[in-house]
């Protein structure tokens, strides 16, 4: 019995545990923790597959910045987020680490800009005032360039122009910037359209370059005659019909700024925009930017034996009121045999300034003969040059070509390298002379009223003191005569009494014979 008992036990226990090994699998516990791995490996994968290009950036300083809270944004889209700050191993600047999303790898190309956006008062206005709110960020200007690049320098400003904005460039090249800087606005019929964006010295350091970008659409009104100018300031001008000022703007009156305007030589014609980066002269005011060109400029020598003081390099030449030319030199000229020295003044005519009033030909249709031929009539009629005062209160002097029909007759000297045109003398010579001789007439005049006084001290003085002291003897004696108590008042008194009586005598006589005609012959009759 218990051998059949063993043996029925043993051929159960494979089967009991063959049930068993089925009937409990894995237990449900572990499940809730395998999902959890499976959704963190999901996440992670995912996360390599998202993950963007790292960055590294050199800016001045890390000011308003902060690790893993300042965020990089690309027109005010988060892109990517600072991860570290450190400063650089040369200790003048600070390394920024951030990464930035997969979505900003075309972004980050050779040219590519990036700079910190923070509250800024600069010449081009306020900017920044958001970040008062939310903190500073670092914003990416993309480049156009096709080679990648994971290291920048970031700017230290930031730039007026992004690569998607509407607009054009252009150089301006000025002798010097100025009160120009970074921002100023660029004015058209001054409205403001556009602003300087950088300037840099040329290389041979005779010269700026100043680089303006101009918005669309009023890119479009710069053309190939386009005149630039400083619009800076106050152009404060006195002329025949009074006073002018002109001011482009208040900001350009406080931070300076550009103005253009275009010049065209034919009304009618329709000028083409310029094409960007093309470059202009930017004048120093309007009046010199809008000038017409001078075209052929033809120099002559002037001789004066009088004083030059008040006339400078730059100093206008001026026909009847008419500019045609200006004074390119001044010199002193030393003549072999002359015992004195003159100045040499070195003048430069533009004669198709005086030509444009002819409207049939130009300056530049006449040629050197006939150009000579109507010089030398001009000068055989009177034309000389000669110095005239242009303000008496600052003491500038300038050039007069005119007509002087009483001067001596003289022509031009064609034969030295530059012509000689004659001279008349100045009108402030004439003036001082004019003066020298008044005051010496004025000395004379003087001289002779000392010698009067002179005379009239020596000869008249003594008679008429002497004359002096007979008439006041004469009015003391007709003092004491005069006198209440003198003896000829009492005389004069009685006489005058007796003069009374007199009087009274002849009055009664003359009643009487009124009455009585007769008496003169009869008698006085007695009233009966």
């Amino acid at each position: 019995m218990n051998e059949d008992k063993h043996e029925l036990d043993a051929q159960a226990l494979p089967q009991a545990r063959a049930v068993a090994r089925g009937r409990f699998p894995v237990s449900w516990i572990w499940i809730v923790p395998a999902i959890a791995v499976l959704i963190a490996l999901g996440l992670a994968v995912r996360a390599v597959l998202e993950r963007g290009p790292e960055i590294t950036l050199q800016l001045a300083s890390a000011e308003g910045l902060e690790a893993n809270k300042t965020k990089i944004k690309y027109k005010d889209v988060a892109i990517g987020t600072v991860t570290a700050i450190a400063l650089s191993d040369d200790r003048r600047s600070v390394k920024v680490t951030a990464a930035l999303g997969k979505q900003a790898s075309p972004l980050l190309v050779e040219d590519s800009r990036f700079w910190v956006v923070r509250p800024r008062i600069g010449a081009g206005g306020v900017s920044g005032l958001t970040t008062l709110m939310s903190g500073a960020y670092i914003a990416i200007d993309p480049g156009r360039s096709q080679s990648k690049r994971s290291d920048f320098v970031g700017l230290e400003t930031p730039p007026l122009v992004v690569s998607d904005m509407p607009g054009r460039q252009f150089l301006l090249a000025a002798e010097d910037l100025g009160s120009i800087d970074i921002g100023v606005p660029v004015l058209f019929r001054r409205v403001p359209v556009g602003r300087v964006v950088g300037y840099a010295m040329r290389p041979d350091g005779k010269s700026v370059d100043v680089r303006i970008f101009v918005d669309a659409p009023f890119d479009r009104f710069v053309t190939a005659n386009a005149r630039f100018w400083h619009a800076s300031g106050i152009d404060l001008t006195l002329a025949a019909d009074g006073m002018k000022v002109e001011m482009q703007s208040l900001v350009s009156l406080a931070v300076g700024g550009i103005a253009f305007a275009n010049v065209d030589n034919d009304a009618a014609a329709v000028m083409d925009a310029a094409p960007a980066e093309s470059r202009f002269v930017l004048f120093p005011d309007r009046t010199t930017a809008l000038r017409l060109p001078d075209g052929i400029a033809q120099k002559y020598v002037l001789i004066f034996n009088e004083s030059v003081r008040g006339l400078t390099v730059g100093s206008p030449v001026d026909f009847r009121g008419l500019s045609a030319g200006e004074v390119s030199r001044i010199d002193l000229d030393l003549r072999p045999g002359s015992p004195t020295a003159a100045i040499a003044v070195e003048i430069t005519l533009f004669p198709e300034r005086l030509a444009r009033l002819r409207r049939t030909k130009s300056a530049a249709q006449y040629s050197e003969s006939s150009a000579r031929r109507i010089i030398d009539s001009l000068v055989g009629n009177g034309l000389r040059a000669q110095l005239r005062s242009a303000n008496l209160l600052s003491g500038q002097s300038y050039v007069a070509l005119d007509f002087f029909p009483k001067a001596k007759a003289a022509g031009v000297k064609w034969g030295p390298p530059i012509p000689e045109l004659p001279t008349q003398p100045g009108t402030i010579d004439s003036l001082q002379n004019q003066l020298q001789v008044l005051m010496a007439t004025l000395q004379k005049t003087i001289e002779g009223a000392d010698r009067l006084v002179a005379s009239v001290n020596d000869g008249v003085v003594p008679e008429l003191t002497a004359t002096m002291h007979d008439a006041r003897k004469t009015l003391q004696r007709a003092d004491s005569m005069l006198a209440s108590d003198s003896p000829t008042q009492l005389e004069l008194r009685d006489t005058l009494r007796e003069v009374g009586r007199a009087a009274a005598a002849v009055r009664d006589l003359a009643e009487l014979l009124e009455r009585q005609p007769e008496a003169l012959l009869t008698g006085r009759k007695e009233h009966q």
